[in-house]
């Protein structure tokens, strides 16, 4: 997603396409709003043609349909949420502009040509080839290229994704902002300890840097989480993924509030690159300590179910009380 991201961002490929990396996660405020509905992971525009390109980027792929169709059900929701999005960035959208593409691990590249061919052989295929773009991310090279068997509307664009673009191509050095769906110990990562943490650490006048505001880690998110929509439900989504982040963080004892406007971090070390390689180690050991206790109680249900099991077996041997029985006798006149 990254390297999408950085080809669209001022570069030679955005210059000449026409088309401008906008924000990651379009429309994620629905994301789960719905059982079935899923996102794409960038919006690209171009102002001068008022197009826009939906990027669903896949790191690696094990059920081909399953992402066809994923791509499917989150082209559903652009439709769906055109004028909602439109009001949202201002710009008067028109969805027989969109184009929707797949970005995949060179690894993958077969599997999905694949699945195009015989899909297209089908009488009621269930998913429309045409209507999806493939992508094709060569690690070695960190090229993307457009797969031969796709075309864009823009000639500039097929035209340069068909010959490749990649790192050598840029110009500049652009760093992704975090996305709202970032895993949060990432985000503690990134946003507490690379921002506020090592602004603490050159900050004058504070004794203790690990002592870090909620209010500056907040701040850190809404100035680098990229959301298209409007500020305030920005913030109000920014918040609640604070809340998410700090839960997370005093889970695994990564930090302790210090009352209730500021945390502390929980570790050794003062220099940049100490601190992180601690919460690194302590977040790894409490993660395999969770992991640990939670596979342990699976497997003692599982020897309690089986001793259930072996118990019942061992009391069906034994005859059902009848007449007979001690008891039977005793009730007789």
């Amino acid at each position: 997603m990254k390297q999408c991201a950085k080809s669209f961002a001022q570069t030679n490929l955005s210059q000449r396409s026409g088309y401008e990396f906008y924000f990651a996660e379009p429309l994620i405020e629905f994301g789960s709003a719905k059982k079935g509905n899923h996102t794409f992971d960038l919006f690209l525009y171009n102002e001068g043609e008022n197009r826009a390109i939906f990027v669903e980027c896949k790191s690696s792929i094990t059920d081909v349909r399953k992402t066809l169709k994923e791509v499917g059900l989150s082209r559903d929701l652009v439709l769906e949420k055109t004028d909602y999005l439109s009001d949202t960035i201002d710009i008067e959208l028109d969805p027989n502009r969109f184009e929707y593409v797949l970005c995949i691990n060179e690894k993958d590249k077969m599997k999905i040509i694949e699945s195009m061919k015989a899909q297209g052989q089908k009488p009621h295929p269930k998913y429309d080839i045409n209507l999806i773009k493939v992508w094709v991310y060569a690690p070695r090279s960190q090229l993307i290229q457009l797969l031969l068997e796709c075309s864009h509307e823009n000639s500039a664009l097929n035209e340069m994704l068909q010959a490749g673009f990649g790192d050598q191509d840029l110009h500049q050095q652009y760093e992704l902002p975090y996305c709202y769906s970032t895993n949060p110990y990432r985000l503690i990562q990134l946003a507490i300890i690379g921002e506020c943490y090592r602004k603490n650490l050159f900050e004058d006048g504070i004794e203790d840097p690990k002592i870090i505001q909620k209010s500056a880690v907040l701040s850190t998110l809404m100035n680098n989480v990229s959301l298209g929509v409007s500020e305030d439900q920005k913030k109000r989504m920014v918040m609640e993924k604070l809340r998410i982040v700090l839960e997370y963080g005093q889970k695994y004892q990564l930090f302790d509030e210090v009352g209730a406007d500021a945390i502390r971090l929980n570790c050794r070390g003062s220099k940049l690159r100490a601190v992180l390689e601690n919460i690194d180690a302590k977040f790894i050991d409490r993660w395999v300590d969770e992991k640990a206790s939670a596979e342990g109680e699976k497997l003692a249900l599982e020897d309690y179910r089986k001793n259930a099991m072996r118990n019942q077996s061992t009391l069906s041997q034994f005859p059902k009380k009848d007449d007979t029985s001690v008891e039977g006798e005793r009730s007789d006149p």
